[in-house]
């Protein structure tokens, strides 16, 4: 299956900018990718401040457009976005297929504190899966610390997808965290980061990438400005969990007694 991650260099707060760069970038994608994935807060950078840039989840242009974008190339999309519902406003991954339609909505569980986050908008407290190929978890950046999130994913999903506005300052944990994750989970990891430098002076280097069942860094079949083109074979993580079984020996029995 081929994959496109692509590392967007987002417009500080400006849609229009990024919805025909993100058009541009998937037209060209046509024909070569069957899925291509954003990173967080793909229209707007990473501004949780400006609430306002929060859009209906069932009435938002912004997703309107990008629907059609999926259906007039026939691509898979995950994107991510800024969403209202009621008096809620959510950091949301979304997922759309081919066909233009929505196949799911993970709102952010774990909010980065650290930058107020969460104060400013709320929580997601579902955990969300896609029944694309192989099956697809989502998850949104400060969510990568959190491996219980990913021992839930895993058990019905063989690509785990981590979208992020993650700085270059701590881009080392990212890389560690992507590969952990893999690694215990048994499942491909896929990590897609922003580039350039927000509208907070943060700056942040290309650290897309993808990583196998076992822990190795996938090399891409093609490389283009922002885009990094995967082939994945998902029979190498069915063939190697049946190869070395660790979920067997976990202790979900034990682990429980610690949340209490």
């Amino acid at each position: 299956m081929k994959i496109a991650t692509v590392s967007f260099n987002s417009v500080w707060e400006n849609k229009k900018a990024n919805l025909i760069h993100l058009e541009r970038i998937v037209k060209s994608l046509k024909y070569k990718a069957d899925f291509v994935v954003f990173p967080e807060m793909t229209l707007t950078g990473f501004s949780v401040s400006n609430l306002d840039f929060a859009e209906d989840f069932t009435n938002s242009d912004s997703i309107r457009i990008i629907k059609n974008i999926a259906k007039e190339n026939q691509i898979n999309i995950v994107f991510g976005m800024m969403i209202s519902k009621g008096v809620n406003r959510y950091n949301s991954c979304i997922a759309v297929n081919r066909n233009g339609e929505i196949d799911g909505n993970y709102e952010k569980m774990h909010l980065f504190s650290y930058s107020g986050e969460d104060k400013l908008i709320s929580c997601g407290n579902e955990v969300k899966s896609i029944p694309w190929r192989g099956g697809w978890g989502l998850s949104i950046c400060f969510d990568l610390r959190f491996p219980e999130l990913y021992q839930k994913l895993s058990k019905e999903n063989l690509i785990l997808v981590n979208i992020a506005n993650w700085p270059k300052s701590r881009v080392s944990h990212w890389r560690t965290l992507l590969n952990a994750r893999a690694i215990e989970n048994q499942s491909f990891m896929i990590g897609v980061n922003r580039i350039g430098t927000d509208g907070n002076e943060l700056a942040y280097e290309e650290s897309s990438c993808i990583f196998s069942p076992t822990g190795d860094k996938i090399e891409p079949v093609e490389i283009a400005d922002e885009i990094q083109l995967f082939d994945l074979n998902l029979d190498e993580a069915i063939e190697w969990r049946k190869k070395f079984p660790i979920e067997n020996d976990r202790r979900n029995n034990i682990y429980k007694k610690f949340y209490n």
